[in-house]
């Protein structure tokens, strides 16, 4: 598809109007800098809704000083606490744009986000548009990058906070599932992805996303219930994914062993019993699956997601080895020859994978050690027995 520019009578390219929605709960301590980065946007037609979820502290304050300045500030507040998702529906309800973005009351876009997120979409003929981006700590000083291509949403949440998209996306999908509270994003992606044509830029400097020492995910990981409300969620949304989406049939289990590898329950985990090689077979097994997918169906590029199956599974191949040698004394009692075979320090350990062919670490040639019981040596000279 090419470019989708478009030209008034005199040829004058147009400038579409540009919905951003800007949720806000108890947000005061960096809400300013927040609505500041988006009215000093060097591109001007956009408006900005500002969605109050109930706030109790000093944001109201803040939300009428900056709509009494700016008639481009629409203002919604919720009588009630709605969450997220809710708060960003009721936003792009009342929003008039023909491309649609949000962003949080803590985060920063640059001063040429929106101008570079529009001339992109445009040029590239896609639906949505998404950039990499940077993280920032709660001083404002610039940490790591992120960013990742569409085909490794299958691990991660790719489209992150940086992003443009058509009005007839969010149309068309209907908005953000209230229910899926605190992955209402990722589920979004996950049915938008496969509909409508999706394109990354890098440009990390487009947005900054801050860091908390206590965010709302990290306090999700401590409470029990809401933690496996979340993987829930996320399961629901995979499952749709891959079987209505892709048609890829997998059974409750193999979604299950998906979530377990998208939240790397084996790399957070190091107090894993030793049913681990039974484990790593089956991510194995779910590895070759997922490359069968017919992956070009929706949009996706089949090397890409191939290289993106083939990392992770180096990652779980790696990492078991090392738990392997981190519980030895566990593995005595399960599997005493294998354990006699690895044996040996970590340091020895590392040094040994380090130098394994490439053949060996990419084809997940472990699993017949797993499954036989070879010692490492062994394989080396007799590849054709692998």
């Amino acid at each position: 598809m090419g470019s989708e520019m478009e030209f008034d009578h005199r040829g004058v390219l147009m400038q579409p109007l540009i919905s951003v929605i800007l949720p806000t709960y108890n947000g005061s301590r960096w809400l300013r800098s927040s609505i500041e980065s988006c009215l000093f946007q060097s591109y001007q037609n956009f408006e900005l809704i500002l969605v109050d979820d109930c706030s109790t502290d000093g944001t109201s304050p803040i939300i009428e000083h900056y709509s009494r300045l700016d008639s481009r500030i629409r203002v919604i507040r919720n009588e009630a606490n709605m969450k997220l998702p809710a708060s960003l529906n009721k936003g792009f309800a009342l929003a008039r744009g023909e491309y649609f973005t949000w962003t949080s009351d803590d985060n920063l876009f640059a001063k040429d986000a929106l101008q570079v997120l529009l001339d992109n979409i445009r040029s590239t003929g896609s639906d949505i548009i998404y950039s990499s981006y940077h993280f920032i700590n709660e001083s404002g000083g610039r940490l790591e990058k992120f960013a990742g291509v569409p085909e490794e949403i299958l691990f991660k949440c790719v489209v992150g906070a940086c992003f443009l998209y058509k009005r007839t996306v969010h149309e068309q999908l209907g908005g953000y599932d209230v229910t899926k509270f605190r992955m209402e994003d990722m589920d979004f992606w996950l049915r938008a992805l496969p509909r409508f044509k999706t394109s990354f830029i890098d440009h990390p400097l487009l947005y900054a996303y801050r860091k908390h020492t206590n965010s709302l995910t990290s306090s999700l990981y401590s409470d029990g219930e809401k933690y496996r409300e979340y993987r829930r969620n996320h399961f629901e949304s995979f499952k749709t994914f891959f079987n209505e989406e892709l048609q890829a049939c997998l059974s409750d289990e193999e979604i299950e062993l998906h979530v377990e590898l998208y939240f790397e329950d084996i790399v957070n985990n190091k107090n894993l019993n030793f049913a681990i090689t039974e484990k790593v077979l089956k991510y194995i097994n779910l590895f070759n699956r997922l490359l069968l997918v017919n992956w070009q169906s929706i949009g996706l590029d089949p090397a890409v997601v191939q290289k993106t199956i083939g990392d992770k599974r180096d990652k779980i191949v790696s990492l078991v080895l090392n738990d392997l040698i981190f519980a030895n004394k566990m593995l005595l009692k399960e599997n005493p020859k294998l354990a006699r075979q690895l044996n040996r320090p970590i340091s020895w350990y590392y040094k040994e994978y380090e130098v394994l062919p490439l053949w060996f670490k990419r084809l997940g040639h472990i699993v017949k050690i797993l499954q036989n019981n070879r010692s490492w040596r062994s394989i080396f000279s007799d590849r054709t027995n692998l």
